[in-house]
């Protein structure tokens, strides 16, 4: 998505004739009236002179546009007056803008105005609310952690809590969801609240204002050896780029002289902030990025001399939710021969849309370019005709893409030459310079039946409920990996659990195959109530396949890639 805003304006000018009057005042303003009333003649006379005889002026295109238009209405006022059952107007005209834009292509698409605030948040990278994350289990709203230094910890609340009603309305046993508990929870900055709160079956009124809660892009930065470190971007908001230069050198301090930039399940985000996180790796002047569009000039955007990377390694993981923003920033690397793209390929998203807001505050997100990599290679797949473009992660998985590299994909497809000699091709997404299958290590039914369910999330907060003390003596996250680990007798609770609560029957043989991983993953979600989602992702980088072959390829040369 680009980050340009384009507001869209209904206005009428009304041109006045600027000439004096010839006939000046007898000196007693007798003559005043005529400087009032004759704006508004004139007026009134270019208003007639537009109903009656502007229409002769229009343009043969503007009259065509109007005909579509006004055929539009007349279909849908004779369905709401005539149709068998009743209709909701304000619907069937979203629909008819929906079906126009699939029209164009999958990514210009139209947001009513009640969903903008919430479409941009993550974009915009922060909300107002109470800075909790939290769980609906067994019909009541669990307090999972709350955010560092946000309203929420000020006032008291903690991981464990039960919050039984908002603003004195009980809430709990009443058949709550997820956008129930956002309606009440977010709100405008520094609005009051009122939670009660459940705490060792003691109930307390807790009130406060509501604040500015941040919203995090940049969701994991660890060291992962001595020298090579790895920054996890899971969106491009609007501080990406701030985020990640602070991860950066926060690393940098720890040793880091190579760097694993994790792009995967990236699904793109501002433009202007990818670029400049790609600006950090390329040199002055290297092209980043062009745009371009039948309505849009092109428009190149180059490296300049600031970034910290510039002279570091780095490998780039990719996957196919690997889209838009990301793909310009994988793409850019890859172009300049400036890093080894590692994983699956990518989305293949490369299209630009920019958001106009309309008269009634609803939004029209629109293509008005495509993007470019530095080889000037446009690396959007095929969309339109019979192509179901939505489904295109389960055809790379029938086809068995996501098991084998398939370079058959890009036969016909244009191919682009890197500065150093590598082929690249467009159309199609971004081909990563090694390929790693999906992992299924340890797969098993029974690891994919607990995978499937709420098993993990809801054990875990049980367990927490008794034994959270115990986890206080892990000051940070890192600890908590280095020193906890889970026993087998802590698994075969969880085995005992998910028979007994979640219907997932023990099937011995899957659980002697799975054991790691069915460790791993329960030690991932503690690590995730205790320490957020960082602690996710930390748990899980020895099992990572993609952050592994990162690191030996980084590990052979101190010679950029």
């Amino acid at each position: 998505m680009s980050e340009e805003y384009t507001e869209i304006k209904i206005e009428h000018y009304i041109k006045k004739d600027s000439k004096e009057s010839s006939g000046g005042s007898n000196g007693n303003g007798s003559n005043n009236w005529i400087i009032y009333i004759m704006p508004l003649l004139l007026a009134g006379v270019a208003v007639l002179f537009y109903n009656i005889g502007a229409s002769e002026y229009k343009s043969e295109e503007t009259k065509e546009r109007e005909k579509q238009f006004s055929r539009i209405s007349e279909i849908i006022q004779l369905v709401q007056d005539n149709y068998v059952d009743s209709v909701d107007a304000e619907s069937l005209y979203i629909s008819s803008i929906n079906g126009m834009l699939q029209k164009l292509d999958p990514h210009s698409v139209y947001i009513p105005k009640e969903d903008v605030e919430a479409s941009n948040e993550q974009l915009q990278g922060h909300f107002g609310g109470v800075g909790i994350r939290f769980i609906i289990l067994r019909d009541t709203l669990m307090v999972t952690n709350v955010v560092a230094g946000g309203p929420a910890e000020k006032a008291g609340i903690k991981g464990g809590d039960r919050i039984i009603a908002v603003d004195k309305e009980n809430i709990a046993s009443t058949g709550l969801n997820i956008q129930g508990v956002h309606d009440r929870l977010k709100g405008e900055y520094g609005s009051p609240i009122i939670l009660t709160v459940l705490r060792n079956g003691v109930e307390k009124n807790v009130s406060f204002q509501r604040g500015d809660i941040p919203l995090y892009s940049v969701d994991a930065a660890y060291m992962v050896t001595d020298e090579i470190g790895v920054v996890k971007i899971s969106s491009f908001s609007n501080f990406t780029d701030t985020e990640f230069d602070q991860a950066v050198t926060e690393l940098k301090k720890q040793g880091m002289k190579k760097i694993i930039v994790d792009l995967r399940y990236n699904g793109g985000g501002y433009m202007h902030t990818a670029i400049n996180v790609a600006d950090e790796f390329l040199k002055n002047g290297e092209l980043i990025v062009y745009t371009q569009g039948i309505h849009v000039d092109k428009q190149e955007t180059f490296a300049t001399s600031f970034g910290q990377c510039e002279q570091m390694p780095v490998a780039v993981l990719i996957n196919s939710s690997t889209a838009s923003a990301s793909e310009i920033v994988s793409g850019a690397l890859q172009d300049n021969d400036r890093a080894i793209i590692i994983g699956r390929r990518s989305f293949g998203k490369g299209l630009v849309q920019r958001p106009m807001k309309l008269l009634d505050s609803s939004e029209l997100r629109l293509t008005i370019s495509r993007y470019y990599t530095p080889t000037g290679r446009s690396i959007q797949k095929p969309y339109g005709g019979d192509i179901d473009y939505e489904a295109d992660f389960y055809d790379r998985y029938e086809n068995g893409e996501l098991q084998e590299m398939d370079s058959s994909i890009f036969e016909n497809a244009p191919k682009f030459t890197t500065p150093k000699g590598k082929i690249v091709y467009g159309g199609g997404g971004i081909m990563p310079d090694i390929f790693v299958p999906i992992d299924t290590t340890g797969g098993s039914f029974y690891l994919t039946s607990v995978n499937y369910s709420d098993a993990y999330r809801n054990f875990c907060f049980d367990y927490l409920d008794v034994h959270r003390k115990e986890f206080e003596k892990y000051k940070t996250d890192i600890q908590f990996n280095d020193q906890f680990s889970v026993s087998d007798a802590l698994l075969n609770e969880f085995v005992d659990y998910c028979n007994k609560y979640e219907k997932i029957f023990p099937i011995e043989k899957d659980i002697a195959y799975s054991k790691a991983r069915l460790k791993s993953n329960l030690k991932a979600e503690l690590g995730t109530y205790l320490y957020e989602f960082s602690a996710r992702y930390l748990v899980n980088i020895p099992f990572d396949k993609e952050i592994q072959v990162a690191i030996e390829e980084l590990k052979k040369s101190d010679k950029e890639l």
